[in-house]
């Protein structure tokens, strides 16, 4: 069972066949029960960096948008796309349907509250993603509507930003405290499953794609 990782990196790219060619490819192919060393927290890690790489293009798209430089409805929707697919899809589906529930039984319910308050910042992030996908709908009216838009996001970027540091910093050390090997390996599994699906979709190869052409799109935006 093969998954990708997108590093958290900024290809710069004179024209698209210099992005898409395999040589220049940003995410390379992996197998994690072939992987004797990664754990669950490694693939969470991974799944944060590229979290974190849309967020700084929607970072850059939110400031072009505010300073009245060239950026499209497109490429907000893009994102958009991205961030519903992979991060609320991708890397929530991990913790929400899988991780969690058990991690709220380990160690008689320790970190239960810890781990509420995480899927209801999930909610939270979901809903932001809502109301920026209603708002994106008046693009083209005026200065009020991009305002709007750009408060939304903005609002998101920082939500997320907290969210993934309590992640890292908190919870994954917890986690690679108190799960055992065969523990991690079931997980490690598990996840694999559920991305099955889109592996062999080529969604996530679709969203590298995306995230490549962005960069080059927003290359100009930026504080």
């Amino acid at each position: 069972m093969k998954r990708f990782l997108i590093p958290f990196i900024v290809i710069a790219c004179t024209g698209i066949t210099s992005c898409t060619s395999s040589k220049n490819r940003v995410y390379q192919e992996h197998t994690h029960l072939e992987n004797t060393n990664q754990s669950v927290t490694d693939i969470l890690h991974n799944d944060f960096d590229v979290v974190k790489r849309v967020l700084h293009l929607l970072e850059k798209a939110t400031y072009c948008l505010e300073h009245e430089k060239p950026v499209s409805k497109e490429s907000f929707q893009d994102l958009v796309k991205i961030i519903s697919g992979f991060s609320d899809k991708h890397h929530q589906e991990k913790e929400d349907k899988v991780l969690f529930p058990a991690l709220k039984i380990k160690n008689e319910g320790e970190k239960k509250d810890f781990l509420g308050r995480l899927l209801m910042e999930h909610v939270s992030a979901r809903d932001e993603i809502r109301n920026l996908t209603s708002a994106l709908i008046n693009f083209d009216t005026g200065k009020k509507a991009k305002k709007k838009i750009a408060k939304i996001a903005r609002s998101y970027i920082r939500s997320m930003n907290k969210h993934i540091e309590v992640e890292e910093k908190l919870l994954f050390p917890w986690i690679n405290k108190v799960l055992t090997s065969d523990e991690q390996a079931m997980f490690i599994k598990k996840f694999d499953t559920l991305e099955k699906e889109d592996l062999e979709s080529g969604v996530h190869e679709k969203y590298s794609i995306m995230i490549e052409r962005l960069e080059q799109q927003l290359g100009n935006c930026s504080e």
